[in-house]
């Protein structure tokens, strides 16, 4: 709009190239202009308001050139057409702009037909010119991956948001890994949406769970006062047979917690296993003073996410 000159002090420092103090969450900017017609100089001010999800545009304080508008005061069809390409030229002149990182790529590593993974976060910022407002729409290249909130508003020049992306491998192959998929950051009044976050799947087979001996069996003989002399130790083996690729996260528990008086521990009670690794579970045992002769049991269950969910080992004390 050629005719219309601006008058606001801000519009007139960016003109300038002055810097101009970031001012954030405010609810409104308003922006001054004027136009002549041969009766005289027509002002008004065009309103941007921000504190919507998105900026909306407001003509406000109009004065003609025979004081403050009143009824019966008629507008002219050219200041009305003027008025409305000032809402156009302050959408032209306060663009936002599309930042998004960190992170500015994501890596997941899952295992065939779990569920969801943990949430991975993504920060968007506006990094455009003062007065503009980030509105962003998040979507994705896949229905496995989600991304929570699908949108992202009501961002100042220099204010950030973030939102997060996990992946449901329910249906996700470990044949088919990696999966190249992206997430989509969308807003049309910035001149540089979209833009696009890359996002890469392994996904991993599923580990196996073998133990060779599923028993131990631990022999004592009760003395005759006092207590019970150090039993040694004993160990069961713990591998992942499953295809290369895969890993077992496990976790050792006794399966019925009725033990407390004989079985001491069984070290490590968890870890990580990759495929063909195995790992050494020692199993400590010693009877208190009151225990008397017989046989005691109890199964240690070494459970993960694996093809066969779990295996119990019996630990065994007999004592004579």
């Amino acid at each position: 709009m050629s005719s219309a000159l601006f008058a606001f002090l801000l519009v007139n420092a960016l003109l300038r190239g002055l810097t101009v103090p970031l001012v954030q969450k405010l609810k409104h900017h308003d922006y001054q202009f004027e136009y002549d017609v041969p009766s005289g100089k027509w002002r008004w001010t065009t309103r941007l308001d921000v504190s919507g999800s998105s900026p909306e545009y407001f003509i406000r304080d109009i004065k003609s050139p025979f004081g403050l508008l009143r009824d019966s005061i008629p507008i002219p069809g050219v200041i009305v057409q003027a008025m409305s390409e000032s809402i156009s030229e302050l959408r032209a002149n306060f663009t936002p702009s599309i930042l998004f990182g960190p992170p500015n790529y994501l890596v997941f590593e899952v295992d065939e037909g779990s569920g969801y993974t943990l949430p991975q976060a993504v920060t968007v910022t506006n990094d455009g010119v003062y007065g503009s407002i980030l509105s962003a729409a998040l979507t994705t290249s896949a229905s496995y991956l989600r991304v929570n909130p699908t949108t992202v508003g009501n961002l100042a020049i220099n204010e950030s948001g973030e939102f997060t992306v996990e992946v449901t491998a329910s249906n996700l192959l470990s044949t088919s890994s990696p999966y190249n998929e992206t997430v989509i950051i969308q807003d049309p009044s910035a001149p540089n949406s979209p833009q696009v976050v890359p996002v890469q799947i392994h996904v991993r087979p599923k580990s196996t769970i073998n133990i060779p001996s599923p028993l131990i069996v631990f022999s004592v003989v009760r003395p005759l006062d006092g207590v019970y002399a150090p039993v040694p130790t004993q160990d069961f083996t713990l591998q992942n047979t499953g295809p290369a690729g895969s890993v077992l996260e496990y976790e050792i528990r006794a399966l019925t917690g009725l033990c407390s008086n004989w079985l001491v521990s069984w070290l490590p009670s968890s870890g990580v296993l990759p495929s063909g690794q195995t790992q050494s579970v020692v199993v400590t045992v010693q009877p208190t003073a009151y225990l008397l002769p017989g046989t005691y049991t109890e199964k240690l269950r070494v459970s993960g996410y694996s093809s066969n969910s779990f295996v119990d080992v019996e630990i065994r004390l007999v004592i004579s």
